[in-house]
Protein backbone atom coordinates (compact mmCIF):
# COMPACT_ATOMS: atom_id res chain seq x y z
CA UNK A 1 0.00 0.00 0.00
CA UNK A 2 1.41 3.72 -1.21
CA UNK A 3 1.66 6.33 1.62
CA UNK A 4 -0.44 8.99 1.29
CA UNK A 5 1.17 12.30 -0.71
CA UNK A 6 1.03 14.37 2.36
CA UNK A 7 2.68 11.88 4.25
CA UNK A 8 5.87 12.10 1.67
CA UNK A 9 5.60 15.39 1.89
CA UNK A 10 5.94 15.45 5.85
CA UNK A 11 8.91 13.51 5.65
CA UNK A 12 10.76 15.44 2.94
CA UNK A 13 9.86 19.10 4.97
CA UNK A 14 11.52 16.83 8.03
CA UNK A 15 14.66 16.22 5.79
CA UNK A 16 15.18 19.91 4.65
CA UNK A 17 15.06 21.15 8.37
CA UNK A 18 18.90 21.37 9.20
CA UNK A 19 19.12 23.50 6.63
CA UNK A 20 16.69 26.22 7.93
CA UNK A 21 18.32 28.88 10.21
CA UNK A 22 15.70 28.95 13.22
CA UNK A 23 14.60 32.51 14.30
CA UNK A 24 13.67 34.69 10.70
CA UNK A 25 10.97 36.52 13.29
CA UNK A 26 12.80 39.39 15.48
CA UNK A 27 12.48 38.18 19.23
CA UNK A 28 10.43 39.62 21.96
CA UNK A 29 12.71 40.69 24.99
CA UNK A 30 11.74 37.22 27.18
CA UNK A 31 12.35 35.39 23.88
CA UNK A 32 15.64 37.10 23.35
CA UNK A 33 16.55 35.98 26.76
CA UNK A 34 16.86 32.35 26.26
CA UNK A 35 17.83 32.22 22.64
CA UNK A 36 21.19 30.46 22.67
CA UNK A 37 20.80 27.80 19.47
CA UNK A 38 20.26 28.25 15.82
CA UNK A 39 20.79 25.51 13.09
CA UNK A 40 23.09 25.72 10.40
CA UNK A 41 24.13 23.11 7.91
CA UNK A 42 27.12 25.33 6.47
CA UNK A 43 29.13 21.56 6.68
CA UNK A 44 26.68 19.75 5.42
CA UNK A 45 26.54 17.59 8.90
CA UNK A 46 23.50 19.05 10.28
CA UNK A 47 25.52 19.81 13.38
CA UNK A 48 24.37 22.44 15.59
CA UNK A 49 26.32 26.10 16.37
CA UNK A 50 26.17 27.38 19.62
CA UNK A 51 25.72 31.54 19.25
CA UNK A 52 24.80 34.10 21.59
CA UNK A 53 21.80 35.97 21.40
CA UNK A 54 23.62 39.14 19.96
CA UNK A 55 25.09 37.08 17.21
CA UNK A 56 21.64 35.02 16.61
CA UNK A 57 19.06 38.45 16.43
CA UNK A 58 21.63 40.08 13.64
CA UNK A 59 21.96 37.12 11.59
CA UNK A 60 18.40 36.55 11.56
CA UNK A 61 17.28 39.88 10.75
CA UNK A 62 18.73 41.34 8.15
CA UNK A 63 17.45 44.88 8.86
CA UNK A 64 19.06 45.13 12.50
CA UNK A 65 21.73 46.96 11.31
CA UNK A 66 22.53 49.86 14.05
CA UNK A 67 21.97 53.14 13.89
CA UNK A 68 25.50 54.43 13.98
CA UNK A 69 26.53 51.77 11.59
CA UNK A 70 24.75 52.92 9.03
CA UNK A 71 25.19 56.46 9.28
CA UNK A 72 28.04 58.17 7.87
CA UNK A 73 30.64 59.76 10.12
CA UNK A 74 29.36 63.84 8.92
CA UNK A 75 25.71 62.99 9.73
CA UNK A 76 24.27 66.08 10.78
CA UNK A 77 22.06 65.91 14.13
CA UNK A 78 20.10 68.73 14.84
CA UNK A 79 17.27 69.48 18.03
CA UNK A 80 13.68 69.03 16.85
CA UNK A 81 11.99 69.63 19.78
CA UNK A 82 9.72 72.73 18.00
CA UNK A 83 8.53 70.94 15.70
CA UNK A 84 6.80 68.21 17.63
CA UNK A 85 5.84 70.51 20.54
CA UNK A 86 3.05 73.55 20.21
CA UNK A 87 3.94 76.87 22.21
CA UNK A 88 0.59 76.92 23.69
CA UNK A 89 0.08 73.74 24.45
CA UNK A 90 3.65 71.64 25.17
CA UNK A 91 5.42 75.15 26.42
CA UNK A 92 7.18 72.31 29.24
CA UNK A 93 8.04 70.03 26.56
CA UNK A 94 10.15 72.76 24.14
CA UNK A 95 13.70 74.01 24.73
CA UNK A 96 13.40 76.80 26.45
CA UNK A 97 16.83 78.09 26.63
CA UNK A 98 16.98 81.81 26.30
CA UNK A 99 17.91 83.40 23.29
CA UNK A 100 20.62 85.60 25.02
CA UNK A 101 22.33 82.39 25.78
CA UNK A 102 21.17 79.84 23.45
CA UNK A 103 24.39 79.44 21.73
CA UNK A 104 26.13 79.35 25.24
CA UNK A 105 28.65 82.05 24.18
CA UNK A 106 27.66 83.29 27.81
CA UNK A 107 28.76 80.63 29.41
CA UNK A 108 32.11 79.41 27.42
CA UNK A 109 34.89 80.84 29.10
CA UNK A 110 38.39 80.17 28.65
CA UNK A 111 38.43 81.55 32.37
CA UNK A 112 38.36 79.05 35.65
CA UNK A 113 34.68 79.06 36.75
CA UNK A 114 34.36 80.29 40.16
CA UNK A 115 34.10 77.12 42.85
CA UNK A 116 30.84 78.74 44.90
CA UNK A 117 30.90 75.17 47.70
CA UNK A 118 35.06 76.59 48.67
CA UNK A 119 35.86 78.55 51.74
CA UNK A 120 39.30 80.30 52.25
CA UNK A 121 40.61 80.96 55.47
CA UNK A 122 43.69 83.69 56.07
CA UNK A 123 45.33 83.16 59.90
CA UNK A 124 47.84 86.26 60.40
CA UNK A 125 50.80 85.59 62.10
CA UNK A 126 49.54 86.95 66.01
CA UNK A 127 46.84 84.47 65.52
CA UNK A 128 48.94 81.58 65.13
CA UNK A 129 51.46 83.08 68.26
CA UNK A 130 48.13 82.49 70.31
CA UNK A 131 46.73 79.69 69.32
CA UNK A 132 47.45 76.37 72.59
CA UNK A 133 47.96 73.00 71.13
CA UNK A 134 47.67 73.51 67.18
CA UNK A 135 44.98 74.45 65.69
CA UNK A 136 42.47 71.82 67.30
CA UNK A 137 42.17 69.81 63.86
CA UNK A 138 41.78 66.29 63.31
CA UNK A 139 42.22 64.65 59.94
CA UNK A 140 40.34 61.54 58.09
CA UNK A 141 40.75 60.31 54.79
CA UNK A 142 38.59 58.82 52.09
CA UNK A 143 40.66 56.83 49.54
CA UNK A 144 38.91 55.16 46.23
CA UNK A 145 42.01 53.15 44.71
CA UNK A 146 45.29 55.13 44.96
CA UNK A 147 43.33 58.33 45.32
CA UNK A 148 42.48 60.82 48.27
CA UNK A 149 40.16 63.13 49.42
CA UNK A 150 41.54 64.18 53.10
CA UNK A 151 38.46 65.45 55.59
CA UNK A 152 37.67 67.35 58.54
CA UNK A 153 37.20 64.77 61.23
CA UNK A 154 36.85 66.45 64.12
CA UNK A 155 37.15 70.22 65.02
CA UNK A 156 38.35 70.61 69.00
CA UNK A 157 36.75 72.85 71.27
CA UNK A 158 37.87 76.36 71.94
CA UNK A 159 40.79 75.64 69.95
CA UNK A 160 41.66 78.53 66.42
CA UNK A 161 40.12 76.27 63.94
CA UNK A 162 36.18 76.10 66.14
CA UNK A 163 36.65 80.01 66.61
CA UNK A 164 37.49 80.20 62.91
CA UNK A 165 34.22 78.23 61.61
CA UNK A 166 36.03 75.06 60.20
CA UNK A 167 33.42 72.16 60.27
CA UNK A 168 33.61 68.60 60.17
CA UNK A 169 32.99 67.08 57.07
CA UNK A 170 35.03 69.46 54.73
CA UNK A 171 37.30 68.83 52.50
CA UNK A 172 40.82 70.21 52.40
CA UNK A 173 41.97 71.98 49.26
CA UNK A 174 45.31 73.36 49.54
CA UNK A 175 47.23 74.96 52.81
CA UNK A 176 49.10 77.84 51.57
CA UNK A 177 48.43 76.60 47.81
CA UNK A 178 49.80 73.39 48.55
CA UNK A 179 47.35 70.96 46.65
CA UNK A 180 45.16 68.70 49.89
CA UNK A 181 43.51 67.16 47.20
CA UNK A 182 46.47 64.54 45.78
CA UNK A 183 48.03 63.34 49.02
CA UNK A 184 46.73 61.21 51.77
CA UNK A 185 45.77 62.53 55.72
CA UNK A 186 49.44 62.28 56.69
CA UNK A 187 50.53 64.44 53.51
CA UNK A 188 48.01 67.02 54.62
CA UNK A 189 49.44 66.94 58.06
CA UNK A 190 52.85 67.84 57.19
CA UNK A 191 51.34 70.69 54.72
CA UNK A 192 49.99 72.18 58.27
CA UNK A 193 53.19 71.91 60.25
CA UNK A 194 55.54 73.61 57.45
CA UNK A 195 53.31 76.30 56.86
CA UNK A 196 52.52 77.07 60.51
CA UNK A 197 55.98 76.90 60.90
CA UNK A 198 56.73 78.87 58.03
CA UNK A 199 54.18 81.75 58.82
CA UNK A 200 55.80 82.06 62.82
CA UNK A 201 59.16 82.50 61.32
CA UNK A 202 58.64 84.66 58.41
CA UNK A 203 59.19 88.76 59.16
CA UNK A 204 55.90 90.22 60.47
CA UNK A 205 54.48 92.44 57.73
CA UNK A 206 55.54 89.81 55.23
CA UNK A 207 53.29 87.82 52.68
CA UNK A 208 54.48 85.01 54.00
CA UNK A 209 53.58 85.60 57.62
CA UNK A 210 50.02 83.95 56.97
CA UNK A 211 48.25 80.74 56.72
CA UNK A 212 46.20 80.60 53.94
CA UNK A 213 43.15 77.35 54.02
CA UNK A 214 41.24 76.59 51.62
CA UNK A 215 38.18 73.76 52.26
CA UNK A 216 34.66 72.82 50.14
CA UNK A 217 31.67 72.38 51.86
CA UNK A 218 29.79 69.74 50.56
CA UNK A 219 26.72 70.82 51.74
CA UNK A 220 27.30 74.48 50.10
CA UNK A 221 26.79 73.07 46.16
CA UNK A 222 23.93 71.19 47.37
CA UNK A 223 22.25 73.93 49.00
CA UNK A 224 23.15 76.10 46.36
CA UNK A 225 21.16 73.77 43.78
CA UNK A 226 17.96 74.57 45.58
CA UNK A 227 18.75 78.31 45.59
CA UNK A 228 21.11 79.41 43.28
CA UNK A 229 22.74 82.58 44.24
CA UNK A 230 21.73 86.28 42.07
CA UNK A 231 23.92 88.46 44.01
CA UNK A 232 26.86 88.22 41.58
CA UNK A 233 24.66 88.25 38.64
CA UNK A 234 24.62 91.68 37.71
CA UNK A 235 28.08 91.93 38.90
CA UNK A 236 29.17 89.47 36.37
CA UNK A 237 27.12 91.40 32.94
CA UNK A 238 23.46 90.17 33.48
CA UNK A 239 24.29 86.91 33.62
CA UNK A 240 22.95 83.30 34.60
CA UNK A 241 22.98 82.27 38.71
CA UNK A 242 25.33 79.37 38.47
CA UNK A 243 27.31 77.12 40.83
CA UNK A 244 30.64 74.60 40.85
CA UNK A 245 32.31 71.87 42.12
CA UNK A 246 35.58 70.68 41.66
CA UNK A 247 34.68 66.90 41.57
CA UNK A 248 38.17 65.74 40.58
CA UNK A 249 41.76 67.58 40.84
CA UNK A 250 43.79 67.97 38.20
CA UNK A 251 47.24 65.60 38.17
CA UNK A 252 48.69 62.23 37.35
CA UNK A 253 45.14 59.61 36.86
CA UNK A 254 47.82 56.78 36.10
CA UNK A 255 45.67 53.86 37.78
CA UNK A 256 49.19 52.29 40.50
CA UNK A 257 49.20 49.99 43.05
CA UNK A 258 49.55 51.63 46.35
CA UNK A 259 53.67 50.81 45.55
CA UNK A 260 53.92 53.54 42.80
CA UNK A 261 54.22 50.87 40.16
CA UNK A 262 51.71 50.65 37.09
CA UNK A 263 48.64 48.67 37.29
CA UNK A 264 48.66 46.02 34.16
CA UNK A 265 47.57 47.38 31.03
CA UNK A 266 47.74 51.14 32.40
CA UNK A 267 49.51 53.88 30.76
CA UNK A 268 50.49 57.25 32.41
CA UNK A 269 47.66 59.80 31.98
CA UNK A 270 47.16 63.02 33.36
CA UNK A 271 43.86 65.32 33.79
CA UNK A 272 42.83 68.77 34.84
CA UNK A 273 40.82 70.26 36.88
CA UNK A 274 37.21 68.07 36.54
CA UNK A 275 34.23 70.89 37.58
CA UNK A 276 30.81 70.67 37.12
CA UNK A 277 28.87 73.58 36.54
CA UNK A 278 25.02 74.07 36.64
CA UNK A 279 23.44 76.97 35.90
CA UNK A 280 19.69 78.43 35.66
CA UNK A 281 18.17 78.91 33.11
CA UNK A 282 14.34 79.55 33.78
CA UNK A 283 13.89 79.06 37.02
CA UNK A 284 10.48 77.49 37.72
CA UNK A 285 6.92 79.11 38.79
CA UNK A 286 6.53 77.43 41.96
CA UNK A 287 8.24 74.38 43.97
CA UNK A 288 7.75 73.31 47.07
CA UNK A 289 8.28 69.57 46.08
CA UNK A 290 12.15 69.38 44.59
CA UNK A 291 13.78 66.15 43.12
CA UNK A 292 15.63 64.34 45.33
CA UNK A 293 17.00 60.21 45.33
CA UNK A 294 14.39 57.55 44.20
CA UNK A 295 12.05 60.38 41.95
CA UNK A 296 10.93 59.52 38.39
CA UNK A 297 12.21 62.47 36.33
CA UNK A 298 10.74 63.12 32.62
CA UNK A 299 12.90 65.44 30.99
CA UNK A 300 13.40 66.86 27.73
CA UNK A 301 16.83 67.80 26.56
CA UNK A 302 19.71 69.10 24.05
CA UNK A 303 22.87 67.64 24.49
CA UNK A 304 25.88 69.42 22.58
CA UNK A 305 30.31 68.73 23.10
CA UNK A 306 31.08 72.01 24.91
CA UNK A 307 34.20 72.55 22.64
CA UNK A 308 32.50 72.44 19.41
CA UNK A 309 29.21 72.90 19.90
CA UNK A 310 27.94 70.19 18.04
CA UNK A 311 24.89 68.14 18.88
CA UNK A 312 25.47 64.73 20.02
CA UNK A 313 22.29 63.75 21.74
CA UNK A 314 18.71 64.76 22.78
CA UNK A 315 15.32 64.08 23.57
CA UNK A 316 14.05 65.26 20.51
CA UNK A 317 16.99 65.04 17.74
CA UNK A 318 16.94 64.24 13.90
CA UNK A 319 19.89 62.92 12.42
CA UNK A 320 19.86 64.33 8.47
CA UNK A 321 16.19 65.51 8.89
CA UNK A 322 14.85 61.91 10.05
CA UNK A 323 13.76 60.91 12.89
CA UNK A 324 15.87 57.98 14.97
CA UNK A 325 14.27 54.78 14.99
CA UNK A 326 12.99 53.05 17.83
CA UNK A 327 11.74 56.33 19.81
CA UNK A 328 8.61 56.83 18.40
CA UNK A 329 8.74 60.97 18.16
CA UNK A 330 9.02 61.29 21.85
CA UNK A 331 10.66 64.63 23.07
CA UNK A 332 11.37 63.22 26.41
CA UNK A 333 12.99 60.86 28.52
CA UNK A 334 12.62 59.04 31.72
CA UNK A 335 14.98 57.85 34.24
CA UNK A 336 14.86 57.71 38.04
CA UNK A 337 17.35 59.98 39.96
CA UNK A 338 20.66 58.20 41.58
CA UNK A 339 19.16 54.77 40.80
CA UNK A 340 19.72 54.01 36.77
CA UNK A 341 22.21 51.27 36.26
CA UNK A 342 25.73 52.30 35.41
CA UNK A 343 26.44 53.79 32.11
CA UNK A 344 22.65 54.10 30.93
CA UNK A 345 22.78 57.90 31.70
CA UNK A 346 25.45 60.52 31.93
CA UNK A 347 26.45 60.01 35.67
CA UNK A 348 26.54 63.93 35.89
CA UNK A 349 22.54 63.96 35.28
CA UNK A 350 22.52 62.90 38.90
CA UNK A 351 24.66 65.49 40.32
CA UNK A 352 23.27 68.35 38.10
CA UNK A 353 19.76 67.45 38.22
CA UNK A 354 19.00 67.14 42.29
CA UNK A 355 16.73 69.99 43.53
CA UNK A 356 14.95 70.46 40.45
CA UNK A 357 11.63 71.93 39.74
CA UNK A 358 8.85 70.72 37.51
CA UNK A 359 9.38 73.69 35.03
CA UNK A 360 12.65 74.53 35.75
CA UNK A 361 15.23 74.58 33.25
CA UNK A 362 19.35 74.35 33.79
CA UNK A 363 22.41 74.04 31.71
CA UNK A 364 24.90 71.51 32.85
CA UNK A 365 28.94 71.41 32.11
CA UNK A 366 29.53 67.98 32.92
CA UNK A 367 33.37 67.29 32.95
CA UNK A 368 35.08 63.66 31.07
CA UNK A 369 35.14 62.45 34.57
CA UNK A 370 31.11 62.67 34.79
CA UNK A 371 30.63 62.27 31.07
CA UNK A 372 32.99 59.70 28.39
CA UNK A 373 36.01 60.08 30.00
CA UNK A 374 39.44 59.75 27.92
CA UNK A 375 38.07 57.82 25.05
CA UNK A 376 34.69 59.53 24.31
CA UNK A 377 32.44 58.31 21.44
CA UNK A 378 33.68 58.90 18.33
CA UNK A 379 31.01 57.57 16.51
CA UNK A 380 28.50 59.85 18.38
CA UNK A 381 30.84 62.86 17.71
CA UNK A 382 32.05 63.19 21.10
CA UNK A 383 35.72 63.25 21.38
CA UNK A 384 38.11 61.97 24.05
CA UNK A 385 38.44 63.77 27.22
CA UNK A 386 34.95 66.11 25.77
CA UNK A 387 33.00 68.41 28.18
CA UNK A 388 29.91 68.41 27.65
CA UNK A 389 26.70 70.44 27.87
CA UNK A 390 23.27 69.90 28.67
CA UNK A 391 19.98 72.24 28.75
CA UNK A 392 17.30 70.29 30.78
CA UNK A 393 13.87 70.87 31.31
CA UNK A 394 12.38 69.35 34.11
CA UNK A 395 8.98 67.78 32.23
CA UNK A 396 7.14 66.07 35.46
CA UNK A 397 8.06 64.53 38.37
CA UNK A 398 6.80 60.98 39.68
CA UNK A 399 4.42 61.82 37.19
CA UNK A 400 2.91 64.77 37.78
CA UNK A 401 3.97 67.63 35.41
CA UNK A 402 1.43 70.49 37.45
CA UNK A 403 4.26 72.72 39.64
CA UNK A 404 4.47 71.26 42.82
Amino acid sequence: MRPPLSFIALLALLALLPAVVVGFALPSKARCSRLRLMYSDSDGDGSLIRMSRRTAVQQAVAFGASLSASLPASAAMTDETATFALPSTDASYRQQTPENVRAGASLRTSSAPLLSDEISFTITKADLQKMQGGLGLELGEVSFRTNFRVVIKSVAPNSLADKLGIQPGWVVVSVNGADGERTNASGVAIYFSRAVKQALNAPGGSTQASLTLVFRDPSKFRSELENFPTSDVAANGGGTPSVSTKVAPAGDTTQRYNDGSLRPGASVTEQSDQVVTISQLIPPKLCNRRATTDDLLEISYIGSVLETGAIFDGSAVKIEGKAIPGRGNDISVFFVLRKQPFGQFPPGWDVGLEGMCVGERRRLIIPPVLAYGATGVPRRGIPPNATLQYDVTLVSLNGLATPQ
